[in-house]
């Protein structure tokens, strides 16, 4: 049977009053049928097109990509791939084979393996798209913008933003920018115009093989044919108004009291720090180990992480002078070998709060089962896209 994930796709649909209008013939464009399999090989493909990937992260082809434009739902940031198997060519000339066009995205935004020709999931989303495409197709070029600047953002409408927003940036942030397992929540803390903007125009793997000019981030950046600076401007606005008040000090994030006083401890969730005995910090640790003592600077890759982290006892890494903006979508510290932290594991909750994080001392605690054998580094992981904010080796 062929190997595919089981995890089901829901993606965000407008509301019904914008479906509807969509379909009245006198309200605008009749909005296209998308094309559908014919074969049981292509169905399958379909599902694969729909479907997130075992070893990849939240996304799916469909997150990024519709079969057709206008889409029934929503814009997304890249071309439609309804016709791509017709296509003489793919990412702006980079790339010959649409083979390899689907691994650069299986690599660079989907956090998974690439595929062999022999892959059934590739023989199945192939004749998919074989038996959905046209006879020809021009090869599609498009414009990766640098980062404008406030001044660039400056002057736009709000609602016109907030619709936007709403039919485009919502596939992955939810209706209102309330978030969803492929992108945060875009109302916990202020945003500024230039991050707004930065991460439009420029995210991405800084490192790709097929892309000039994205800056770093999983986030899929916005081409110049696929939301124009008059779209930003409005969608800035409308950000910038929403997160006025974002940033509520009553909300303390998953470690407890954030305050600067000193009423109770502010070691984090594995408890009092101040026993007697020779058990370790969180009480129940021995102090046996011989990594006890090691430490980790961690790099700031995303979200101004930084600190040091280090190994206080048999079972608890200490971090301190902890900074990071606490956005994201399910972020925890992990724990891994040699880097790997795809296959690491969970240590403490998530990280994500109103409030970012200045300066903090936090504990956190090894899951049962797990030694410091186990780990020789600590990342900040977002869990659901897979990507490091910032990590650092024992050492």
């Amino acid at each position: 049977m062929m190997s595919r994930s089981a995890k089901s796709v829901a993606l965000l649909l407008f509301p019904a009053a914008v479906l509807l209008s969509a379909c009245d013939s006198d309200s605008g464009p009749e909005v296209p049928v998308e094309p559908e399999a014919t074969s049981e090989l292509g169905k399958m493909g379909e599902t694969i097109y729909r479907s997130t990937v075992d070893d990849g992260n939240s996304f799916t082809c469909a997150t990024c990509h519709a079969l057709t434009e206008p889409a029934a739902d929503f814009r997304r940031p890249g071309h439609s791939i309804g016709d791509a198997a017709a296509r003489p060519s793919y990412k702006n000339g980079q790339v010959s084979e649409m083979r390899e066009a689907v691994n650069s995205c299986l690599t660079e935004w989907m956090n998974a393996e690439p595929w062999e020709a022999s892959d059934d999931r590739w023989v199945a989303l192939e004749t998919f798209l074989e038996e959905i495409a046209p006879p020809t197709a021009e090869p599609l070029s498009f414009t990766v913008l640098a980062a404008p600047s406030e001044s660039d953002l400056a002057g736009g409408n709000p609602d016109a933003g907030r619709e936007v927003f709403n039919a485009s940036c919502a596939v992955c942030h939810g209706e209102n920018g309330d978030g969803t397992d492929q992108a945060p929540s875009l109302m916990v803390r202020p945003l500024g115009a230039e991050e707004i903007g930065r991460r439009v125009r420029t995210s991405g793997r800084a490192d790709s093989s097929v892309y000039n000019g994205p800056t770093g981030g999983i986030m899929p950046f916005w081409a110049a044919d696929r939301l124009s600076n008059e779209e930003l401007r409005d969608m800035v606005a409308w950000l910038v108004e929403s997160n006025n008040t974002a940033g509520d000090d009553d909300d303390d994030g998953p470690f407890g009291d954030d305050d600067d006083d000193d009423d109770d401890d502010d070691t984090g969730p594995v408890g009092d720090d101040d026993d007697d005995d020779d058990t370790g910090p969180s009480g129940n640790c021995g102090v046996t180990h011989p990594k006890i003592g090691q430490t980790a600077e961690l790099s700031n890759l995303f979200h101004d992480v930084g600190g040091t982290a280090e190994i206080i006892d048999d079972c608890t890494v200490r971090i301190t002078n902890f900074t990071y903006d606490a956005t994201g979508i399910d972020v925890r510290l992990y724990g891994g070998l040699g880097g790997d932290y795809d296959n690491g594991f969970a240590m403490g909750e998530d990280l994500v709060r109103a409030n970012p994080y200045l300066g903090e001392t936090l504990d956190f605690p090894l899951p049962e089962g797990m030694t410091m054998d186990d780990l020789d580094g600590v990342s900040v992981w977002c869990v659901d896209v897979g990507i490091d904010f910032g990590s650092g080796t024992f050492n």
